[in-house]
């Protein structure tokens, strides 16, 4: 079974800024997920142990 981790952001700001910051966490294995205005959901899984 996947075992996932979750992160929510707040991230203010207009296109240039959200998508610098979204490629950041896209490259940390951060899945964006969902959008709440400027909240945004994010998941990656977790690697076993």
């Amino acid at each position: 079974m996947k075992i996932y981790e979750y992160k929510c952001v707040f991230i203010w700001g207009g296109g240039e800024k959200t998508t610098r910051i979204l490629n950041q966490y896209g490259q940390q294995g951060w899945e964006l997920v969902s959008t709440w205005s400027v909240w945004h959901y994010f998941k990656r899984e977790v690697e076993s142990q």
